[in-house]
């Protein structure tokens, strides 16, 4: 934990870049989190929760491939991912990063930063469709 403290008071006093990119990133998850629970309907016993173009696909016709995929529904409590996800990116992935910057250098954690914000605009892409926002 001393390494992690140490690590993050280091990026915060020589490189505000890479401090200003976790600080987006734990404010990209802190708003999926919020963003997925004031948009949960908790009380319904359906609801769509995901949505692929190849998701439906079991096997057989390969031709029944391209018309496999779409909207699916199921119980709310499996949209509990994006929170998780959210709590996930903006907090363990900044340590990681901190932990990359200590032991790589500044490449490496901005690397590191960069597809984390990616994995979570991809996940806001996802909710937002499933939400039927987009």
């Amino acid at each position: 934990m001393k390494d992690i403290g140490a690590g993050l008071k280091k990026i915060f006093q020589k490189d505000k870049g890479v401090f200003l990119m976790m600080l987006l990133l734990f404010g990209m998850g802190l708003l999926l989190v919020l963003h997925t629970l004031f948009h949960f309907k908790a009380g319904g016993t359906t609801m769509y929760i995901g949505y692929s173009d190849i998701g439906g696909f079991t096997g057989g016709d390969f031709l029944s491939l391209w018309s496999s995929g779409g909207y699916r529904t199921g119980g709310w409590s499996e949209m509990a991912i994006f929170p998780i996800l959210g709590v996930v990116l903006g907090i363990l992935h900044n340590l990681f990063a901190v932990q990359a910057y200590n032991r790589r250098g500044k490449g490496f954690a901005i690397i590191v930063i960069l597809l984390s914000i990616l994995v979570a605009a991809g996940a806001f892409i996802l909710l937002m469709r499933l939400l039927g926002e987009i």
